[in-house]
């Protein structure tokens, strides 16, 4: 079970790179765009609390970076931790 954790972080954290690199690099593709805000969810939902101004594009992107490394982290701690003890918590 560990290693499946392990493949998957490691899946993850690649997309995650990838996805905001190429918002980075390339702003006008929808495509990774949507694909950045997927990936992000539910902490990207706080892009709904940005308004239109100056800058927004360059903040939004801080926060879709945030929102990947938060679930990147979930699953690398899924992925790396010890296991605990396999019985009933308390005696019958």
């Amino acid at each position: 079970m560990r290693r499946g954790w392990r493949a998957a972080a490691l899946v993850y954290t690649a997309a995650g790179v990838a996805c905001i690199l190429g918002c980075a690099f390339a702003p006008e593709n929808d495509v990774s765009l949507l694909l950045a805000i997927a990936g992000g969810l539910p902490w990207s939902l706080s892009l709904l609390t940005l308004g239109l101004s100056p800058g927004v594009a360059h903040t939004a992107l801080l926060m879709l970076a945030a929102s990947w490394t938060v679930n990147a982290a979930l699953l690398w701690w899924l992925a790396l931790r010890r296991p605990g003890p396999h019985g009933p918590s308390h005696p019958a």
